[in-house]
């Protein structure tokens, strides 16, 4: 059976009331004016329910460091790439982390020197952490075509399952993620008919980890608690 973990990328105000919504969380901590220090990151693993996970944004200090690298034009991981990972696996133990998502930004192109660089972080960087690496590759990347690459690397690429199946793009299978925010069109909300038709498409995956966003997240977050606890 499908282990399906949803959350919002949000660090709520009120812990109890979120886990009560939602049995995940998307945390991008150098959002935050004050970001924790290891031992509220603990605090937080411990104070969770059972089965809770925390899925974490890599340091920006990795992200940039391919941009910059591949600016250079340099295909491999640099030394502060390597340091800001080292201080992501640090926040991921403190919080036992269920995955790790890595989000290039648009100008880090789909060209071979990019290919390289994500090549070379998969192979140097992926086995230090022994959970799903999602990569959210923003841009002109297309996910026909980088998905399955990205699974060859042993990274889970994570994309709009909406665009997806209106592509014609199938599902595929052991873990996925997916991001959904809102439709194009007048009709912006996902409601709950279409959430249980992405559900019921998920049967050939081990592990999903489905990333809410956006002004519609906390209604799109009941759906899938009410989708989920009538397929229980």
């Amino acid at each position: 059976m499908t282990k399906i973990y949803f959350g919002c990328n949000e660090i709520p105000r009120h812990w109890d009331q979120y886990f009560s919504q939602c049995n995940a969380v998307e945390l991008d901590l150098e959002e935050l004016d004050n970001p924790p220090r290891t031992d509220t990151l603990n605090r937080w693993r411990v104070e969770s329910p059972r089965g809770f996970a925390f899925v974490l944004h890599v340091q920006t200090g990795v992200t940039k460091g391919l941009v910059a690298a591949a600016q250079a034009g340099r295909g491999e991981i640099t030394d502060a790439i390597k340091s800001a990972w080292e201080v992501t696996l640090e926040q991921a133990h403190a919080l036992a982390a269920r995955a790790l998502v890595i989000q290039t930004p648009p100008s880090f192109t789909p060209g071979k020197i990019e290919h390289a660089l994500i090549e070379d972080l998969a192979s140097q960087l992926g086995s230090d952490f022994s959970k799903p690496i999602i990569w959210e590759a923003r841009g002109m990347w297309e996910t026909e075509t980088t998905r399955p690459w990205a699974t060859e690397l042993g990274l889970v690429y994570a994309y709009d399952p909406f665009l997806a199946m209106r592509d014609e793009i199938s599902f595929e299978h052991g873990d996925g993620a997916f991001i959904i925010n809102e439709r194009a069109g007048m009709r912006r909300e996902f409601d709950r008919y279409d959430i249980r038709g992405f559900l019921d498409g998920l049967g050939s995956y081990n592990r999903v980890f489905v990333l809410l966003r956006g002004r519609f997240k906390w209604a799109h977050a009941r759906h899938f608690q009410e989708q989920l606890a009538d397929a229980t």
